[in-house]
């Protein structure tokens, strides 16, 4: 009985994905707002849990070395005084297999449309395909805010290799130049996915029509599972203590301080 328990509460642990992810042929967030509700801690593990990279503006450069460049006293937002504008360009790492949803843009703008967002996916070769655009909007009675892509974006990021995420932020013409117009960062809205199931079975006795296969095959492939032996995973066995440890260690990559003793 006590081998069954924390069976169960090993799959709640790593696999609360499976409800919903059963679920997934259609978008990969049936349950995704139009915007993001609230700001919400960012969490590391989970397909339902947003992460949230914040970019400050002070993370950007200018894009164009004659672009003059600068920040409020008060709240080091920054802004440029060019009447041509000017663009501002950073970069974000976003793990392989993350969905990008939603791209908020904060600023202060006190006549709407003063800056724009722009975020595209680089390839090695330079080649730019653009994942998300939008203006800022007019912000009243307080000038500073957060504006966000009305629907969910459900990009996913295939690779994090030989590609960058590069956003850039545009300082229109028309936006003010005496500082009441100024942009305070960029934030990106990701949750993680699990991988597609691959076309031919690891495990003997887990076969491409088994309900969960996908999901064991995710635990293979990242070297949380070897299965039971004899090319089988077992999925039916009870679960013990010890691989229950196995199982969470090499899942959540424990201990690894990497801190020397004093």
């Amino acid at each position: 009985m006590n081998q069954l328990r924390l069976r169960i509460v090993l799959t709640v642990f790593l696999g609360a994905s499976l409800a919903s992810g059963l679920a997934q042929a259609a978008p990969r967030r049936s349950d995704a707002s139009p915007t993001p509700a609230a700001p919400k801690r960012p969490d590391t593990f989970g397909v339902d849990a947003y992460t949230v990279t914040a970019l400050s503006d002070l993370s950007f450069t200018a894009f164009d070395d004659t672009t003059t460049v600068h920040a409020d006293p008060g709240d080091y937002f920054r802004y440029t005084t060019g009447v041509d504008g000017g663009s501002f360009v950073t970069g974000a790492v976003i793990p392989a297999g993350a969905v990008i949803d939603y791209i908020g843009l904060g600023a202060c703008d006190p006549v709407g449309g003063s800056f724009s967002v722009s975020v595209y996916e680089v390839d090695v070769a330079g080649n730019l395909n653009q994942i998300a655009l939008f203006p800022s909007s007019q912000h009243t009675p307080s000038p500073c805010s957060i504006d966000y892509n009305a629907t969910a974006l459900d990009h996913q990021i295939l690779y994090n290799a030989f590609e960058t995420i590069q956003i850039q932020v545009i300082q229109q013409p028309t936006a003010p130049t005496d500082g009441s117009a100024r942009f305070s960062g960029v934030e990106i809205w990701w949750h993680r996915s699990i991988s597609p199931a691959p076309a031919v079975a690891t495990f003997n006795d887990v076969p491409t029509g088994h309900p969960f296969f996908q999901y064991i095959e995710a635990l293979a492939a990242s070297g949380i599972t070897g299965g039971c032996g004899n090319g089988n995973y077992c999925p039916d066995a009870p679960l013990t203590r010890g691989q229950m440890a196995v199982f969470l260690s090499k899942a959540l990559g424990l201990h690894f301080s990497g801190i020397p003793a004093f």
